[in-house]
């Protein structure tokens, strides 16, 4: 006879399996519950893998053997599965190397929040893993999936905004056949510690493009954000993109967003290289 909670954890109500996860940390022979939760780590129903993820996580405090679990799980093949032991794993202890498969993978997930709570585990293991960063780096311009290319742009962004590698990346990802991987660099670019000047001209050159209005909203943004915050560094090509919207652009907004990044430069962005 099996344990009336692994009963529960089968059940074909998602909210009963999540009560079942939760009443598993409290239940006095949880250690004969490990591998039903760690089953329901790939459950079908986010919520309830969440919840077998907190399960596991509060058992791991005091009961042995949550850590061989995780590790059949990172295993499984289902992707779910693997990401959300990977998660359990970050929860216990800091993130290791052998997690970050499952997490990149799961930057691809078809659920939004899946994906962000992916990239956030990704920099959070950056800040102790050496490895991250140049790996996160390559995703923005190597991944074969294009939703991992778009979230890698935000994971360099948070990661690495002052390596020169960061910027090339994110200047070919502004290339990406992928629009959406394409405003994610550009809004990614505008969190570059030092923009160099092929930024400022990358941004114009799309700013000056009418063929999508709203990746040249975005650059215009971006271009007049980077100016104020570095003038220095606006050249001749950026300065006249940026004139010419403040001058006569038929978008309201871009008009006044250009002149706001020019005014504070006076006479300056007359002489600009």
């Amino acid at each position: 006879m099996s344990h009336p909670l692994v009963e529960r954890l089968r059940s074909p109500q998602p909210d009963e399996r999540i009560a079942a996860c939760r009443d598993a940390v409290d239940d006095p022979s949880a250690l004969f519950l490990l591998d039903a939760l760690g089953d329901a780590l790939g459950d079908p129903v986010e919520a309830v893998a969440l919840a077998a993820s907190d399960a596991l996580a509060r058992l791991a405090r005091s009961v042995d053997g949550v850590e061989a679990v995780i590790h059949r799980a990172l295993r499984s093949d289902a992707p779910s599965q693997r990401w959300h032991a990977a998660l359990t794993s970050a929860r216990i202890e800091p993130p290791t190397p052998r997690l970050l498969p499952a997490i990149v993978e799961a930057l691809a997930s078809t659920e939004a929040d899946v994906r962000w709570m992916a990239a956030r585990l990704l920099v959070d293991a950056g800040r102790t893993l050496p490895e991250v960063v140049p790996l996160a780096i390559g995703l923005v311009t190597g991944a074969e999936s294009a939703e991992v290319r778009r979230m890698a742009t935000h994971c360099v962004r948070e990661l690495a905004p002052e390596r020169a590698e960061s910027e090339r990346a994110l200047l070919v990802g502004s290339r990406d056949p992928e629009r959406s991987v394409r405003c994610a660099a550009l809004t990614a670019l505008v969190g570059l510690s030092d923009p160099s000047r092929q930024v400022f001209d990358r941004l114009a050159e799309i700013a000056a493009d009418p063929s999508d209005a709203a990746m040249r909203k975005l650059a215009v943004h971006a271009l007049a954000a980077l100016a104020c915050a570095h003038p220095d560094e606006l050249t001749r090509v950026s300065a006249a993109a940026l004139q010419k919207i403040a001058a006569g652009d038929p978008d309201l907004e871009l008009r006044e967003r250009a002149r706001h990044a020019l005014d504070p430069l006076g006479k300056a962005h007359e002489a600009i290289r």
